[in-house]
């Protein structure tokens, strides 16, 4: 039987497309952890392909693995320049803009990506969140209700429109999808995170407590699946569940929505902090 590798290039061969087998090659040094030889893959792909926008993508994408942003920004304008109407190359191009702190520069590019693809969910976030950082949040949280609006049930989308709600001060709205999220993910630490944000926001210190306890129980188990389902096994996988749970209760302990009661015996023992 010969090689996949083998089969795929020479499939790639009988299409005529020169610039195929170089396409082909790079995936595979990507799904190798190869990605320096990947890169001059894409690049010789690209040149063989002068309206091929997904090997400019591809090198966009594994030089931004390689930390090489500016090379990776100048790789997604190519694809851009050669597919205007493919939005994933805005949202390649959004992600280095913020990482760089551009977030105008960021937000402009994910609008462009909606724009062609109105339904991207992913985008919807990525905007809602830069829109958060900005301090701009209307405009985050028109971006998280457009995204429940659109996937009902979609755990991220529900989790940053709760708080994005808790942060216009809408809380009955806020306890409502945090307790959509629950009904819909009961095993998700997130919807009792976010009911006790909501518990808090009403100064019951007693109930956000029992809420983060109920928080805590869910967090190894679902870091577990998470970074199971990414591939990691054995002690590798033991080793990320124990770093992740470890993170997220850090982060619930300086969360300022807790900080009243941060110091009181009584709600650290019943949140297990």
């Amino acid at each position: 039987m010969k090689p996949l590798l083998t089969l795929t290039l020479l499939a790639c061969a009988c299409t005529g497309d020169s610039a195929a087998p170089h396409l082909a090659r790079g995936n595979v040094l990507v799904n190798n952890g190869k990605r320096e030889e990947a890169a001059i893959e894409y690049r010789k792909a690209a040149a063989l392909a002068p309206r091929s926008a997904l090997s400019r993508e591809r090198l966009g994408d594994t030089l931004y693995d390689l930390g090489r942003k500016d090379e990776a920004l100048a790789a997604y304008r190519d694809a851009t320049r050669v597919d205007p109407g493919s939005p994933t190359t805005h949202i390649g191009a959004a992600r280095v803009l913020s990482d760089q702190g551009d977030l105008p520069g960021a937000r402009a590019e994910l609008t462009a990506a909606l724009d062609r693809a109105p339904s991207n969910l992913f985008a919807l976030l990525s905007r809602g969140n830069l829109a958060a950082r900005a301090g701009d949040k209307k405009a985050a949280l028109a971006d998280y209700a457009q995204a429940v609006h659109l996937k009902s049930d979609n755990l991220p989308a529900l989790y940053q429109y709760g708080l994005a709600l808790l942060d216009d001060g809408q809380v009955p709205e806020a306890a409502a999808t945090f307790d959509r999220l629950i009904k819909s993910a009961p095993e998700s630490p997130e919807g009792f995170y976010g009911r006790a944000r909501v518990f808090a926001a009403r100064g019951e210190g007693a109930f956000a407590a029992e809420a983060l306890a109920e928080a805590n129980k869910r967090v190894a188990a679902d870091a577990r699946a998470r970074l199971g389902e990414q591939g990691l096994k054995g002690e590798a996988l033991d080793a990320e569940v124990t770093a992740a749970t470890a993170r997220a209760l850090a982060l619930a302990k300086t969360e300022p929505a807790f900080a009243r009661w941060a110091s009181d015996p009584g709600f650290r023992s019943t949140a297990g902090w």
